[in-house]
């Protein structure tokens, strides 16, 4: 912000996963006016310091390539979704390079949340949640501007942390035998055909609670961490909601009528945000991509570790699992 005349003061408030960073609070000086009688005020900003220095596993890689795309989202996208997003205020990226190391530093400047971070979604939150999803795959919508988000917008081309490519080791370990052994076998079928589903968009790729404040309209939710912001089946987002993000008291009630409702909504909220009806997800469509992106993301749950409202998963891939071989 070109107003900003000094950082006054500088407080860590969060450090970044494998060593490669942190997120500051910066108070500041603003000045108000541009002539000789201009007032100051005070404001804070949000500064996230990420250094990837020589990464060299596959998962430091990972985490590496999911900042860059971070600051390309808050670079090219987060204008245009302020009602959803913090706003990015300026990015910067500089790369160092020699035979021993490779050094990448980025500096991500955004405005603060309007509210502090969740620590669970339920009730209101939930659809709160819902809405600010349905209104970030919106905008996105369809293979030409999800496409073209990852070629000229810098987005990743596979969306989330879990998607197969970039998971070896964790399907390495999975058993050979039982519910595992076949979410094994059938882990490429499951990736394709969620690789070529109708329902493509840029999906958000960590919706867990602790990336979500309540927005100034309680009606929707802000959003965080655009790490692995990406291309992708929309139904991985609502897979990881469901079980990594909500809290889910009640497994009957939810596969019995709740998350019918909470599809229902998601499409609506698709459709207010321009998302035309022939191309607004069929409910019960929608409900097969998401059974397909329950097995992708058990699939990574069970070679790295389960948690969430894991309760009712084990079950529901089954069915999938069953019905997917019955086609073969």
């Amino acid at each position: 912000n070109s107003n900003i005349s000094a950082v006054t003061s500088v407080r860590s408030i969060a450090r970044l996963w494998g060593g490669m960073g942190c997120i500051e609070r910066w108070t500041c000086q603003q000045n108000n006016g541009d002539n000789a009688s201009s007032t100051t005020s005070e404001v804070t900003l949000i500064a996230k310091q990420i250094n990837c220095r020589n990464p060299t596993s596959f998962g430091d890689r990972r985490k590496a390539s999911s900042y860059d795309v971070e600051a390309n989202f808050y670079a090219r996208h987060a204008l245009l979704l302020t009602d959803i997003c913090c706003q990015g205020l300026h990015v910067e990226k500089s790369s160092l390079s020699s035979e021993q190391t490779k050094d990448c530093r980025i500096t991500i400047i955004m405005s603060p949340l309007p509210n502090p971070t969740l620590y669970n979604i339920s009730g209101p939150t939930s659809d709160a949640a819902l809405r600010s999803v349905a209104r970030l795959h919106a905008h996105y919508w369809g293979e030409e501007r999800s496409s073209k988000a990852v070629t000229e917008g810098g987005l990743a081309p596979q969306g989330t942390y879990w998607y197969l490519d970039t998971r070896p080791d964790e399907h390495d370990n999975l058993s050979p035998r039982g519910l595992e052994g076949q979410l094994k076998q059938k882990a490429h079928v499951l990736d394709q055909k969620l690789k070529q589903h109708a329902y493509q968009t840029i999906v958000h790729g960590d919706l867990k609670a602790c990336n979500m404040s309540l927005a100034n309209d309680p009606r929707y939710v802000t959003l965080v961490d655009f790490q692995y912001a990406g291309r992708s089946c929309c139904a991985k987002d609502l897979a990881y909601l469901f079980v990594c993000g909500m809290d889910i008291e009640d497994e009957a009630t939810f596969e019995q009528g709740q998350e019918r409702a909470y599809l229902q909504l998601y499409i609506a909220e698709l459709q207010a945000r321009g998302v035309a009806d022939h191309e607004a997800p069929n409910l019960e469509e929608l409900g097969k991509a998401l059974d397909l992106a329950y097995c992708d993301l058990y699939r990574w749950m069970c070679g790295w570790g389960i948690w969430g409202n894991s309760f009712f998963l084990e079950a529901r891939v089954q069915r999938v699992l069953d019905s997917i071989t019955t086609e073969d």
